[in-house]
């Protein structure tokens, strides 16, 4: 190979890498808002169907957070969701945890539904207030409905 086609390698091979470290970076700061400080929670599901790291945490139809991880408690056989909500936002700790979306065409999102405790949830706290994620078939009939239930 000849030094031309060396340093063209070189230089394509630099431009790959760039391009690589961009599209991290760009990955990265779509996790976090930038300026935003946070702090950790988790939450036990019976079922984190529908659910995906990197989903956003919802309250009121506002976005306050990120879904970071999805594991399985081994001795429980649970979900355990790890999330992240901003901190100037104090979580009452008898607020509720469900997975569902607002609109039946929007991703689904680990939604919180504020209680009205006076104590507050602390970082790192695992949250055990929750309801398992509806069907599809549920949302639909939530939505036709009006709760499914048919004024029952």
């Amino acid at each position: 190979m000849s030094a031309k086609g060396r340093m063209g390698a070189i230089v394509f091979s630099g431009a790959v890498l760039a391009g690589t470290l961009a599209f991290g970076l760009y990955a990265h700061s779509t996790q976090i808002a930038p300026g935003q400080a946070n702090y950790p929670l988790s939450a036990r599901f019976v079922s984190a169907n529908g659910l995906a790291r990197g989903a956003d945490v919802n309250m009121a139809g506002v976005t306050i957070g990120r879904v970071n991880a999805i594991t399985l408690d081994p001795n429980s056989q649970m979900a355990i969701v790890r999330f992240s909500v901003n901190s100037d936002l104090k979580l009452p700790d008898d607020s509720v945890l469900t997975i569902g979306s607002s609109t039946l065409s929007s991703d689904n999102a680990l939604m919180v539904e504020p209680g009205q405790s006076k104590t507050y949830v602390a970082p790192n706290t695992l949250m055990t207030h929750t309801l398992e994620p509806s069907s599809l078939e549920q949302q639909v009939s939530n939505y036709i409905f009006g709760g499914g239930n048919l004024g029952q």
